[in-house]
């Protein structure tokens, strides 16, 4: 893409969306904290002005991309609703690995906290919190019990790290084999214990 025609004209909507694209398509290579508006420019054939223009700080640039990302990844988790709990979660389970091995390292950066950075961690934070949301959907409860809240808390770090490990040591074991141990964790041990934990309250 020549400066010319990535410089052209767009209106503030478009020019957001072409910023952003251009971060998605590097973060692949480059960590999302590490990515700065000298490379989104390059990328996009544009000013470093023109890029702080719409995205006042690299943080705000850097929250944007970040957020497209997991809206997409979200996006994903959304299967078909007539399958059944067992299949839905499969299919979930599955777009997640995906999606982390796509950016592995931009996932093991937020697996491990970001540290102090609360703007890039808040994406995370809000992104569990929607997977939480989509299990209560599928669940189809009215509201979901606190002790189960909690397990599926700890369960989407479990996924998160067994994704991370699988990939950092080469995929040991196939995608299947990975995917089933994560839904039986789910379905086997964690559903019924959490909702005894809660029976006892």
């Amino acid at each position: 893409m020549s400066p010319e025609s990535s410089g052209r004209r767009l209106d503030a909507q478009a020019r957001r969306a072409q910023l952003v694209a251009a971060g998605l398509e590097l973060m692949g290579s480059v960590p999302v904290d590490q990515l700065s508006a000298d490379d989104i420019a390059r990328a996009t054939g544009v000013s470093k002005g023109l890029v702080f223009h719409y995205f006042p700080t690299t943080r705000d640039l850097q929250e944007a991309i970040l957020r497209s990302a997991t809206e997409e990844l979200l996006a994903n988790l959304i299967v078909d609703p007539e399958a059944s709990h067992a299949e839905q979660l499969r299919l979930g389970i599955e777009a997640f690995i995906s999606y982390i091995e796509m950016a592995p390292a931009n996932y093991l950066a937020m697996a491990r906290g970001w540290g102090s950075d609360t703007q890039l961690g808040a994406v995370f934070e809000e992104a569990r919190e929607t997977v939480v949301g989509l299990v209560h959907s599928v669940l189809g409860v009215e509201a979901l019990p606190a002790g189960l809240v909690i397990a599926l808390r700890g369960w989407i770090a479990f996924v998160e790290e067994a994704s991370l490990q699988w990939l950092a040591h080469d995929r040991p074991i196939s995608r299947d084999a990975l995917v089933g141990f994560m839904q039986a964790t789910a379905l086997v041990w964690l559903l019924p214990e959490a909702l005894a934990i809660d029976a006892l309250r």
